[in-house]
């Protein structure tokens, strides 16, 4: 047996206890879709006026490689003020880089949107927004996952919106 050989022999044991013990290969791939549903917390501030209240949003993604997603979404909220009850509707596309898919998924996502809001002293305002999130899915098997997230919507500080909540989502296209 020549040397190389004998030191190769004698560093595949290390090299299987590496791969064994290491995290386990992302399983999302390119072509992966998901669909979600989120219900949150919602809040806005626009020059002297803001809201708290409620929102409910639904999200497509589809896997471009195995860490980058192409993003949809679109949501709707009602606040309550002081001078009565707003409404939005909220729309955008962006991107979403997951850090890993094993049983946990964290992630984050930037996009670009806008929300229209209405109601309670508030004329019809469309409102341009640059949102940057981060969440953190479960997967209970591997087509059905649930989560928390956080997302922050501005721009060039006319306005603000945030919402944090909890989602869940189905996956499908890799079976």
């Amino acid at each position: 047996m020549s040397a190389r050989a004998g030191r190769a022999l004698l560093l595949l044991p290390l090299g299987l206890a590496s791969a064994a013990l290491g995290p386990p290969p992302a399983a999302a791939d390119r072509g992966e879709s998901t669909l979600s549903v989120d219900v949150s917390f919602a809040s806005f501030a626009i020059s002297d006026q803001d809201g708290l209240g409620g929102a409910l949003g639904v999200d497509y993604e589809r896997g471009l490689s195995d860490a980058f997603w192409l993003r949809a979404a679109a949501g709707g909220a009602y606040y309550r003020r002081d001078e009565g009850g707003a409404y939005a509707g909220s729309g955008a596309v962006g991107l979403t880089y997951v850090v890993d898919v094993v049983k946990y998924v964290p992630y984050l996502s930037v996009g670009l949107g806008a929300v229209f809001l209405d109601g309670a002293a508030i004329d019809g305002e469309l409102h341009p927004t640059v949102e940057i999130g981060i969440g953190l899915d479960f997967l209970t098997r591997r087509g059905l996952s649930y989560g928390a997230f956080a997302r922050f919507g501005s721009f060039l500080e006319d306005s603000s919106f945030f919402t944090a909540g909890l989602r869940m989502t189905w996956r499908w296209g890799l079976f």
